[in-house]
């Protein structure tokens, strides 16, 4: 009874799930119709334009902010997010104009400041 069970509630998700791997089109290029929330990368994944640059951000502090020889290697937590965060808006690390806004909204999501 257990089986038949579990083999109706997979059945049936397997059924739920076949439009969800059609492939579709859009005028975008894209599958689904998603309005340009979301964008196709490389591996056919999709990931949102927030976490894009939340994921640049992390790039970008593990490489100047965090990394072996940085001030802030094994420092950054939720008390000293908020003087890293004034620091990177001063300019005072050596991080592009272009990727300043990625850096903090990483801090932001991920030290709630």
């Amino acid at each position: 009874m257990k089986r038949a069970l579990i083999s109706a509630t997979l059945l049936a998700l397997v059924a739920g799930s076949s439009n969800a791997f059609a492939s579709g089109t859009s005028p975008r290029g894209g599958a689904g119709d998603d309005w340009g929330t979301k964008v196709l990368r490389g591996t056919n994944s999709r990931i949102s334009n927030e976490d894009r640059l939340i994921n640049q951000g992390r790039a970008q502090v593990r490489r100047y902010i965090t990394c072996k020889s940085c001030a802030y290697h094994n420092n950054l937590n939720r008390e000293t997010a908020p003087k890293v965060a004034q620091a990177v808006r001063a300019g005072r690390f050596e991080i592009k104009d272009n990727r300043r806004n990625a850096v903090l909204a990483y801090i932001k999501k991920r030290y709630g400041i």
